[in-house]
């Protein structure tokens, strides 16, 4: 038998040149150029994943405390006394009288250690604010050798009682003592004895000057 051929059918040929048709289209499409100042396409990000919420070590409340504020107001501390406050009494600030002229005016040993403080009160003094203050107290001194002597008068008639004779330690923290006194003892001060003496000089102190003369008797 004699096999004849056959032409290929249309629908092939159609398939073919459609394909190369599309080929050669694609193939003619120019290649733009890349200008020079165009910056070049960078690649892409890649995504990071979100990290994964850790249980962080909370902390946790676990005590709660009270303050209670009180509405009244604090208590204040009474200041003291304003012997140190105030500057320093002179003889001229009173009219005063001296000793009398008297055999019975005494000198006496009389030895009582002084703090600091207390002698830096007597060294100050004290001036009668009030009609119920019945002591003029003023020093004069103390000299180099710190040597002090401490008036003691009443303040409604200016009459002097008293006198202190003090050292004071000039060279250290201002310690003192007393040394001696001397008083009236006439007829004026009704015959005052060494003992009523002391008594009235150390409750003037105690009372006026806020210096305990009883506890540094020696």
């Amino acid at each position: 038998m004699i096999a004849l051929e056959q032409p290929p059918s249309p629908s092939l040929l159609k398939r073919s040149t459609s394909i190369f048709r599309r080929l050669s289209k694609r193939e003619s499409r120019p290649v733009l150029p890349v200008s020079p100042g165009s910056s070049p396409l960078s690649s892409p990000r890649k995504l990071q994943r979100r990290p994964a919420n850790k249980n962080l070590d909370a902390k946790i409340i676990t005590h709660l405390q009270t303050i209670e504020f009180s509405d009244k107001a604090p208590a204040v501390v009474s200041p003291k006394r304003e012997v140190e406050l105030r500057r320093r009494v002179l003889a001229s600030d009173m009219r005063t009288m001296p000793f009398p002229a008297s055999p019975f005016v005494h000198t006496i040993a009389w030895n009582v250690f002084l703090t600091p403080e207390q002698a830096y009160s007597l060294v100050t003094g004290f001036r009668p604010r009030e009609t119920d203050d019945k002591w003029f107290i003023y020093s004069e001194g103390p000299d180099r050798s710190g040597k002090l002597k401490v008036h003691f008068h009443r303040s409604w008639t200016g009459m002097k009682i008293a006198e202190l004779f003090v050292v004071i330690d000039l060279k250290g923290e201002g310690a003192g003592k007393i040394v001696g006194i001397k008083w009236d003892g006439s007829d004026q001060t009704n015959g005052l004895e060494q003992e009523e003496v002391k008594y009235m000089v150390s409750t003037a102190c105690a009372f006026v000057l806020e210096v305990n003369l009883e506890n540094g008797i020696l």
